[in-house]
């Protein structure tokens, strides 16, 4: 009997997790409005809400709320979309409910994502990147910005003849390497 109860508790706390991590198509398709996740403490009787997620008719999320072991907001998230339900807007409130910062990220012809900018509570940038894409839509060069549009770093990606990222060298705004990261593939 102890044994089927640690199975039956690992269940619980393991297998109930992924119910709420549906896929968006899924949410589409089951017409969800929002999903609420909730803690019991059996031993003192109490639910508290960990999470609330609220989804669009597309299955984008559009809010996002944690909150701590009492019960009170911890951080909260709002989110656009475009008509091709890309990002435009992603919101980061404090748990007070004010805004903490914004990004807003802009989409050219091709769809390809050409700039993010991020701005504090007052409106203002504090970081700016462009991106650049080659001919086959691959992203090519980020340029990161300060709040003053001052070029911070600068990345730079290659990509093997299968078209898969291979490397990401970050620069600083003088030219000078930074770092370097490798991606390995077994084809």
């Amino acid at each position: 009997m102890k044994i089927f109860f640690i199975f039956f508790l690992d269940f619980l706390i393991f297998g109930g997790m992924n119910a709420f991590s549906q896929s968006k198509k899924d949410i589409k398709k089951n017409g969800i409005k929002s999903a609420r996740v909730l803690i019991t403490d059996v031993k003192n009787g109490t639910t508290v809400t960990e999470s609330f997620t609220r989804f669009d008719s597309n299955g984008n999320n559009i809010e996002e709320n944690s909150y701590d072991e009492d019960g009170k907001l911890k951080k909260k998230e709002t989110f656009l979309f475009n008509k091709n339900e890309d990002e435009t807007e992603h919101i980061i409130y404090k748990s007070d409910g004010s805004i903490k910062k914004k990004i807003s990220t802009k989409y050219d012809s091709n769809n390809y994502k050409t700039e993010e900018l991020t701005t504090d509570a007052e409106g203002r940038q504090t970081e700016r990147c462009v991106s650049k894409y080659n001919a086959f839509g691959k992203r090519t060069e980020d340029f990161i910005y300060d709040e003053n549009n001052k070029l911070k770093n600068k990345n730079i990606y290659s990509y093997d003849k299968m078209g898969m990222k291979t490397e990401k060298k970050t620069l600083d705004s003088e030219g000078n390497l930074i770092s370097t990261k490798k991606f390995v593939y077994e084809y």
